[in-house]
Parts: C-alpha cells; structure tokens; sequence
C-alpha cells in the first residue's frame, strides 16, 4: 500500500507542476505541442530501445519467460475483448472506440509496477518478472497498440500502416534486435541514452498536468467512460489471469509465487500514460485518454492491494 501510495503521489506531484505552469501561463499550447514532440520523437524512442537493448536474459528469466510472456499477452487479449465489448455497449464511435481499447489494453507496467513490484518482492526478483512481463506488454503495444490508434485517426488502412512506421516502432524493432543478438552497448553511450529515456514519464505528466488544466472539474469524476475502463483493467482482467494460474497449479505445473503474483499484478495496473501522448500527437480525444489515467490512477490505490490479497489468498501455497 505504501509503495502504491508513494509512486502515485511522486506521479501526481510532477502532474500538479504541469498543471501549474498552464493555468499560471508559464506555458502555454504551443509549448505543449511541442513537449508532444520531443516525447515521441526523442525520449520515448530511447526509453524504449533502452530498455530492451539493456535487458539480460538469465537462467532464472529463461524459466520463467513463457508463463510470465504468455500471461502480457493473455491480458492484453482479455483487456481487448472487454473494450470491445464495454465500446460497443456505449456505442462509441470509431475514434472513441480506439481510445477505449488502447487505453483499457495497456497498463502503466514501467512507472508504477517497477517500483510497488521491486517493494513486494525485493532483492531483485519482482523486476525480473517486471521486466519479462513488459517485453510481452511492450510487443504488443508498439505494434497492435499503435495499429488500433492509428486506425481511430485515419480511414485508409494505407494511411494506417504508414503511420506505423515511425521513431517509435522503430527503437522497439532495433531494441528487441539487440535483446535477440545480445549487442552490448558501450557504457558511455548507453547510459545518457537510458537517462535521457527514462525522462519521459517526467515530461509525460506534465503533460496530463496541462490538459487536466484544461478538464472541468465536475467532468473528470462523474466520466462513466473512465470508470468503465477502470473496471475492466482493475477488477476483470487481473481476476481472469488469476484464474488462469490458479488452474495451471491445479494441474500440477509448477510456477513460482512470486512469478505468478508479478504477473498478476502487472495486468492489474492503470491506464497507460504514453496512450495520452500518442493520442494527442494522431488528434485523437486526448483530454478522454487523460481523464482514463487519472480516474484508473487514483482507483488503483484501493484495488492493487485488494488483489494482492486474492493472490496470496488462492496462488499461495
């Protein structure tokens, strides 16, 4: 509770300046637009390649890589089908609809699963699984994730795949080309490149600081879209991966508790904030996107505990 607390409060700090300098003029939208750029073109690129290119595949990974990969890729089909479904319901429209379903598939499994994960399992073993978990997550989101947005933004399938290709996509091509190869790269050069990465959530939630400045109060907390999508990414789709495990122990596999709790957990994660970003950057609904992140945000303090205890409740042994 501590860590989740603690991580949303540093998060929401960072997003208060954001908000700040919009409504004090510090800043204003063109500054912002640009902040969309440098994101997207310059540190969420290396943030990616980074992380890829400067993963270490060991022993203990190796073993635990297909149930912990395979579990990214069950939540991220599972959140899938609820937003279509849940899109459907509302009757969204095209653009809306790929707002919901990115927004509902990706979760913030980097900037708050890390850190609450490396403080439930320490030493070590919570960001091993963290990290096997967001390879499986990241695959997904830079290219399907990507493909979804894009379609919201354009009507030509053509118009779609072209935008596909960009700095993004990209670094996460080249990363898990240097993860596959285990290309070292050398120490002066990676280690700005990974610190000018991990810039990004910073200049990220200034970001969602600035449109939030722009969002009517009364609309932030009475959005039934937010709470929906809150709903499946928070309550369903983690009680789903959960049964999953607890199956495959019923059936004698063996898989490490802590293992299965990351994995858990991951998919239990809030909306995703580089979705906010990318939907600005395509002219998607982006103030939506921001309102998902920080209703799902807040909401998280209450369920990630709640489902921990399930997990020790039915994946202990």
């Amino acid at each position: 509770m501590q860590a989740i607390i603690g991580q949303i409060v540093i998060l929401t700090t960072i997003g208060i300046i954001g908000w700040v300098a919009i409504r004090s003029k510090i800043i204003n939208q063109n500054n912002v637009d640009g902040l969309v750029k440098v994101i997207l073109k310059i540190t969420l690129p290396l943030l990616i390649f980074t992380t890829f290119s400067g993963t270490k595949l060991n022993k203990e990974m190796l073993a635990a890589f297909p149930f912990i990969f395979g579990a990214a890729f069950v939540s991220v089909l599972v959140l899938f089908f609820l937003s279509k479904v849940s899109a459907r319901f509302q009757k969204l429209n095209r653009e809306n609809t790929a707002l919901h379903n990115t927004s509902t598939m990706f979760g913030n499994v980097a900037f708050l699963g890390y850190p609450l994960l490396n403080a439930v399992f320490p030493n070590g073993e919570g960001l091993i699984y963290a990290t096997i978990f967001q390879l499986g997550h990241d695959s997904l989101m830079w290219t399907w994730g990507i493909f979804i947005l894009n379609k919201g933004a354009q009507q030509k399938s053509a118009q779609t795949w072209k935008h596909m290709i960009n700095p993004t996509t990209i670094a996460f091509l080249i990363g898990i080309l240097f993860l596959i190869l285990k290309i070292e790269i050398p120490y002066l050069l990676f280690e700005p490149l990974h610190g000018l990465g991990h810039t990004t959530i910073y200049l990220s939630m200034i970001y969602v600081g600035a449109v939030l400045a722009t969002v009517n109060a009364k609309t932030l907390f009475t959005n039934v879209r937010s709470y929906i999508v809150s709903f499946n990414k928070l309550i369903l789709c983690p009680l789903i991966v959960l049964l999953c495990f607890y199956v495959l122990k019923k059936v004698g596999i063996s898989i490490p508790f802590s293992a299965m709790s990351v994995a858990v957990l991951q998919s239990a994660m809030p909306c995703m904030i580089i979705v906010s970003i990318l939907a600005k950057e395509l002219g998607l609904n982006a103030k939506q996107s921001v309102e998902n992140i920080f209703i799902s945000s807040v909401l998280s303090i209450a369920t990630l505990p709640f489902i921990y205890f399930l997990i020790q409740k039915f994946l202990s042994s």
